[in-house]
């Protein structure tokens, strides 16, 4: 802070850090290391100057929070079924569990902070709304700290010295800064700007703040694989997220993407030329939201998934291509990530009820939705002869995950095809059927790759240089719809705050 210098004091080579934290007196930095597609990682000790990590705890989520005095820490250990809060001591022996909660119940963000006196520990408790938490460090019954509810928490922090917490999340704003009173529940916004906060920290004397900004430039692009230096964009470079919640090629040769803007996240159409775009649902961005469009392959409809932010739960509707129509087909806790059978007659989708990740499928004209497996599975495809569906299949812990592919009708994977630790979601078919495709993400550059169903090695099909890829989908003709851009995140200093 001093010196405005900086020096590298540990490499992650394809995993990543989901949070980190500085030792009391800040003679050490602990992190977690985590492969993309495993659910917690393991925490590091590093001298702060750089040294050889040492690893000291296993199965860690987000960051470790340190008590005053360093002889305890806190943090939230994620597995498929459920959140559990513990503390430990730095070298990971004398672990223990304060809390636990079943899906869909969870701890938000993974987050936790430690009372400037060591005796309390302030968490989100995601119920039916998010709502602030408190229990001792000892242990013993939660408190829940009065107020507003919270449509969602990211960080939150305790101001030393005093009783009051700094959160950064939102309720019926933006994602800003907020001063929370423990008890009492009273809440003041310290942020008011465009910007978004999805992490902050106090300084020892409690007189500032360290946040941590976020912004997404994206735009909508078009390209015929092969031909990269053809992209073509199909939207203006902004901030509603175009794409980045889904998106969808139609039969007819338009796409439906997810757009979050005005405070709205809904569903729009535009041609396959960025032509002509229109909003195809009216959701109210204070209750609910829509994402994650499927466009029937004989035309016809849409499914698509809509959360409601008030009970926390997510189903799959459907909407006609013009925006009429709209009907819900499920009723579970948590369904989303639709794909549509070629004929039309069904919609396979993944749901968490139950405490882990299954798929199932629904008649599109609505009826009892059917399971297809009893095993830790998501992000369904159905290929485009309608004989098989790829998922990512989800192996116990410590193991790497796997791209499946199983019969229409459910069961057992016929096949599992090993992924990079840098692959992400979505999960599609090729247009003519020969294999799965989906994002591989390297140094913070993203590029589309397949894996041929009849084995070998996957292999790139684009080959950019720069930005990320969101979401993707394919059209019929063999191009490519992409969302596509940077995440742009600083740190910004805040003084005189209170």
């Amino acid at each position: 802070m001093a010196t405005d210098s900086d020096v590298q004091i540990a490499t992650l080579g394809e995993d990543y850090c989901p949070g980190l934290a500085f030792s009391p007196d800040g003679s050490y930095v602990y992190f977690v290391r985590q492969s993309t597609l495993k659910l917690s990682g393991d925490l590091y000790q590093v001298p702060s100057l750089g040294g050889s990590p040492r690893k000291m705890l296993a199965g860690i989520s987000g960051p470790p929070a340190f008590s005053p005095d360093g002889q305890r820490v806190a943090f939230v250990r994620t597995t498929m079924g459920e959140d559990s809060l513990l503390t430990a001591a730095p070298d990971g022996s004398g672990e223990r569990v304060l809390a636990s909660y079943k899906r869909p119940e969870g701890i938000s963000g993974n987050r936790v902070a430690w009372s400037p006196d060591g005796k309390t520990l302030a968490f989100a408790h995601e119920t039916p709304q998010m709502v602030l938490t408190t229990i001792a460090a000892e242990g013993g019954p939660t408190q829940s700290v009065a107020g507003v509810h919270w449509r969602r928490v990211f960080d939150l922090t305790w101001l030393p010295g005093s009783s009051h917490l700094v959160v950064a999340g939102f309720h019926a704003e933006p994602i800003q800064l907020f001063e929370v009173t423990v008890e009492g529940g009273e809440t003041r916004q310290i942020t008011h700007d465009l910007s978004v906060y999805l992490g902050v920290r106090a300084s020892a004397d409690g007189k500032a703040l360290l946040a941590l900004q976020l912004q997404d430039v994206n735009t909508l692009q078009a390209v015929k694989p092969g031909e990269p230096s053809e992209a073509r964009t199909l939207s203006a470079t902004n901030q509603s997220d175009d794409g980045t919640g889904g998106l969808a090629w139609t039969p007819d040769g338009k796409i439906v993407y997810y757009s979050y803007s005005n405070e709205n996240q809904d569903l729009w159409e535009m041609g396959g030329d960025g032509s002509n775009p229109k909003r195809l649902t009216a959701n109210e961005g204070a209750t609910s939201g829509s994402g994650y469009p499927a466009a029937s392959p004989r035309g016809g409809f849409i499914a698509f998934t809509r959360g409601d932010h008030r009970s926390g739960q997510a189903n799959i509707w459907r909407i006609d291509m013009d925006g009429g129509n709209l009907k819900q087909l499920t009723q579970g806790k948590a369904d989303s990530f639709p794909s549509i059978s070629p004929d039309g007659q069904w919609v396979v989708f993944s749901s968490s009820q139950g405490g882990k990740f299954t798929l199932m499928k629904v008649p599109s004209e609505g009826g009892i939705a059917s399971p297809l497996t009893d095993y830790n599975s998501l992000w369904p495809s159905v290929s485009p002869d309608g004989k098989w569906i790829a998922c990512v299949y989800i192996t116990p812990e410590n193991q790497a995950n796997g791209l499946a592919m199983l019969p229409f009708a459910g069961g057992p994977p016929s096949k599992v095809f090993p992924l990079p630790a840098t692959t992400g979601d979505p999960f599609v078919w090729t247009p003519d059927g020969h294999a799965i495709s989906f994002v591989n993400s390297v140094n913070g550059v993203g590029n589309i790759w397949k894996q041929p169903v009849e084995g070998g090695p996957p292999k790139a099909v684009t080959h950019f240089t720069s930005d990320k890829i969101f979401w993707f989908d394919w059209s019929r003709d063999g191009r490519l719809a992409l969302s596509r851009g940077t995440e742009q995140t600083d740190a910004v200093l805040i003084k005189n705050f209170q």
